[in-house]
């Protein structure tokens, strides 16, 4: 316990030293906030003694809330004169409340995994049995329906795991209740073409839409039912001794049949070839063509532009190995380095992006954090409570994969269970003497002064995040008073954030004191130099101070070639009459988010 915080906790400091070689403080003080909600989350839960009934509790929490997301998502698609998702939401695949079709996709594959445990451990209460298995189907559907090919993959790894180390009695009445239930329900889901179209929620789908919110609802009671009808089968079986030499021929001999029929399988498909040309698909395929309809994903291998993401992050890895870019700044790799015309914010993989803005530092620092977390879990799969840590070191298996294919990392909403759970598993048992691990009280104040100190930085971060929404929808609606007394606001409660003086820039120029604009956008641009928007923004409002534009366009091209918007900046401003400048530079558009 004494050492638990030192690998996150080294994480967050090195996260934070970045902006000493980066020169984007803001950048890096967001990420080290977000690695410090995951350190204080695992750090106050694993204060608390570890119990198989406060982990099964908090393992109970997490597929409630989780299941509750995932049905209202879902019912968003199938019933939406009910539960309507917000209309600058993507519609065509399953992402409301969360926002992204990847990240709801992997928070269902977490939830199964965790129901699946409460309807198959004979050692969960019988309600909970009974409940787990009727929201499995439910739970299916919705994952059906964000399209999410990772996710899916995922989620049929993740129980794999789970069956092979949970070895639960319970999983036989569990999986004849849930399987056969959730097998029709997906499949009418996937029957329904017109919710796999672009606009699944048009009057046209309705028809689809019911019958498959009715079958969806049915297969969930049904297997609940069902469920309920076999708890008497878990109390016989629970009664039936194996001997352990029994069961070890039992596992061997389960295990080699496994392995002959897997053998089989790839020869009579011939997998080697298939593999190959899958995995030539994948490289070649930079887009998903669906042809209107979302569920040729589900067959597509193509990365979607994920290869030119995880090269342009080991780029950025070579460049600087030991101590990577800086924190956040794969966005500023992507900008210059991007093969094509599509804007990425982070690399779509923890691990890749983390060598390039932390690097090998970095890396070992997350890995180990990440390890340990595992480790709290597989080590404790075994003995009465092996159930239990199947189920997370199942889901923790899970997020493992699906994070090095997309950002979960960014996601708090996947990943911090993560974070709470592990530091509940590596807890002191409440069985241990009490004095084991407890810190002298001199040690613990200093940590309690800590925690209260480490509060300030995401505290500042939220108040100048809310001056400056503020000051960016006053902004668009042409208000520029408004506007800079929100910036303002914004900077004295952060004043390494570069984005409250960028609007102040603007807002000088329109309120007709560019030089003043000259001033504020410098202020931004020597807090993130390698932000084209920035250097952009520099020659706009140099233009319309009639002070020469030309080398700050010239930065901004340099640092996004594949940018039309600085291009056009660049040749715009080729002219030496001031004049010239200012109007082209009042005419041009503006990079504001």
């Amino acid at each position: 316990m004494r050492c638990l915080p030192g690998l996150p906790s080294g994480l967050a400091i090195w996260t934070l030293l970045s902006q000493s070689w980066s020169d984007a403080p803001a950048r890096a003080l967001l990420e080290f906030n977000r690695v410090l909600l995951y350190l204080m989350v695992l750090v106050v839960m694993a204060t608390v003694p570890r119990t198989p009934r406060r982990l099964s509790a908090g393992l109970w929490a997490f597929a409630a809330a989780a299941t509750a997301i995932c049905l209202a998502a879902l019912a968003s698609r199938v019933m939406p004169d009910l539960v309507s998702a917000p209309l600058d939401i993507q519609s065509d695949r399953l992402s409301w409340p969360l926002t992204y079709w990847n990240a709801l996709g992997l928070l269902a594959t977490l939830a199964i995994v965790a129901c699946t445990h409460l309807a198959s451990s004979e050692r969960e209460p019988a309600l909970a049995r009974v409940v787990g298995a009727a929201a499995v189907p439910g739970l299916a559907v919705a994952l059906y329906f964000t399209f999410s090919r990772g996710a899916i993959a995922t989620a049929i790894v993740a129980l794999a795991v789970y069956l092979v180390l949970a070895r639960s009695r319970g999983l036989l009445s569990g999986s004849i209740a849930v399987v056969p239930a959730t097998a029709i329900a997906v499949s009418v889901a996937y029957g329904a073409d017109l919710l796999a179209k672009e606009n699944p929620t048009a009057p046209i789908a309705a028809g689809q839409a019911d019958r498959v919110a009715w079958v969806t609802v049915l297969a969930m009671v049904a297997a609940g039912a069902l469920r309920a009808l076999l708890l008497a089968l878990d109390a016989r079986l629970t009664r039936v001794t194996v001997s352990p030499g029994s069961r070890r021929a039992v596992l061997g001999g389960g295990a080699a049949l496994a392995v002959i029929g897997a053998l089989v399988l790839a020869v009579a498909l011939d997998a080697p070839s298939s593999i190959e040309r899958q995995y030539d698909r994948f490289v070649e395929g930079r887009t998903i063509e669906s042809g209107g309809d979302l569920r040729d994903r589900l067959t597509t291998p193509a990365n979607n532009g994920r290869l030119d993401g995880w090269r342009v992050a080991v780029d950025g890895f070579e460049a600087e190995r030991l101590h990577g870019t800086g924190a956040g700044t794969f966005e500023h790799e992507w900008a210059r380095e991007r093969p094509l015309q599509f804007s990425m914010v982070d690399a779509h993989s923890l691990y890749l992006e983390t060598l390039s803005d932390l690097g090998l530092v970095g890396m070992v620092l997350l890995g180990a954090a990440l390890l340990m977390v595992l480790g709290a879990f597989v080590l404790r799969a075994r003995g009465p409570d092996r159930a239990i840590y199947a189920a997370l070191t199942a889901m923790a298996v899970a997020w493992l994969i699906h994070a090095g294919l997309d950002w979960d990392w960014e996601m708090p909403a996947v990943t911090l269970w993560l974070f709470a759970l592990g530091g509940l598993a590596l807890a002191r048992s409440a069985d241990a003497p009490r004095a084991l691990g407890r810190p002298p009280t001199p040690v613990r104040v200093a940590l309690g002064f800590a925690c209260i100190i480490l509060a300030i930085a995401p505290a500042q971060i939220y108040l100048s995040q809310k001056s400056l929404d503020s000051s960016v929808a006053a902004f668009e609606a042409d208000d520029c008073p408004t506007a800079v007394d929100e910036a303002i606001k914004s900077t004295d409660t952060l004043s390494v954030r570069p984005e409250p003086f960028e609007i102040l820039g603007y807002c000088d120029v329109r309120l007709g004191n560019p030089k003043l604009g000259v001033r504020a956008m410098s202020e931004a641009v020597e807090r993130d130099p390698r932000d084209w928007r920035l250097q952009y923004g520099l020659a706009l409002v140099r233009g319309a101070a009639g002070m020469s534009p030309k080398a700050a366009a010239r930065r901004a091209v340099r640092l996004n070639p594949r940018e039309q918007m600085a291009r056009d900046a660049r040749d715009a401003f080729r002219t030496n009459d001031p004049q010239k400048w200012k109007r082209r530079a009042l005419s041009a558009r503006l990079p504001i988010n």
